[in-house]
């Protein structure tokens, strides 16, 4: 999941800075504090859902903006009997694709 908040944090941080704000002026206009938008720019945390939806608000940009260049791509043979754990997948972050 490395990848997938690195490049949430890289979104996260072109968006707001193409919108002119601050940390300060993000945490404002979205109703999250300061820190949380540090954390996030600094993938030291994955945000939840709601978080996704503020922030966009915030930048003016849609949700899924947030989320460029993330997919999710079931490997359908790793779901049943390989000896994976049910559900294993492989993300995408920007043009490759990691196991995950």
């Amino acid at each position: 999941m490395a990848l997938v908040g690195r490049r949430f944090a890289e979104n996260a941080v072109s968006l707001r800075r193409r919108s002119e704000l601050s940390q300060a002026e993000a945490a404002e206009r979205s109703g999250l504090h300061r820190t949380e938008i540090s954390l996030l720019e600094r993938a030291l945390r994955l945000p939840q859902l709601d978080t996704i939806i503020q922030l966009a608000g915030a930048v003016e940009v849609e949700p899924c903006d947030l989320l460029d260049g993330m997919a999710w791509n079931v490997n359908r043979g790793r779901l049943h009997g390989s000896g994976a754990p049910p559900g294993s997948f492989e993300v995408r972050v920007g043009s490759r694709w990691v196991e995950a």
